[in-house]
């Protein structure tokens, strides 16, 4: 069964969030759950129940929180939804791990990283200065390698031609 969305999953979870955390409902919620909660959310966000001026930001959000029902509530785009959450939160440990995150363009800073990032515990920050030495560990081991084997191709290539010299 097609959702008969144009923009894939991915734009969507970063574009607009977290739907589970937008509902505030946990991963594994029943439809029931789900349905309460978008009640609920859509009681404080419906746009007849809000001043003039705030009701084009209202509508905004009673779209959002619409999509995040209608995913939620049926269970193959659900499943897809889950799937491309599972996926993102795996790179971003990935790239979190290896790289430190990903940068902003021209050195400013993501006005949104701070309402999604927590401070990081102890354990955390050791866990980061391991997998950093550990990376840098198995880089200076590579370059070793192929360093050595440049070299004794080197050595390979002046022995072989010393013995063609010598028979020449």
């Amino acid at each position: 069964m097609a959702t008969g969305r144009t923009r894939d999953s991915t734009q969507l979870i970063s574009a607009e969030g977290d739907y589970y955390a937008l509902l505030g409902v946990p991963y594994n919620a029943a439809y029931q759950e789900i349905a309460r909660a978008y009640r609920e959310a859509m009681k404080g966000a419906h746009p007849d129940r809000q001043k003039p001026e705030r009701r084009p930001a209202a509508e905004e959000r009673a779209k959002l929180i619409n999509r995040a029902f209608t995913t939620l509530s049926d269970a193959e785009a659900r499943r897809a939804y889950d799937a491309e959450i599972k996926a993102t939160v795996i790179q971003d440990q990935i790239m979190g791990q290896y790289v430190g995150g990903l940068a902003t363009p021209n050195g400013g800073s993501d006005p949104f990283a701070a309402s999604v990032r927590r401070p990081r515990s102890k354990a955390a920050r050791e866990e980061q200065r391991r997998a950093d030495r550990s990376a840098t560990a198995s880089l200076l081991f590579v370059f070793a390698v192929v360093t050595g084997f440049v070299l004794l191709l080197l050595l390979l290539s002046s022995v072989i031609d010393a013995m063609f010299q010598h028979l020449v």
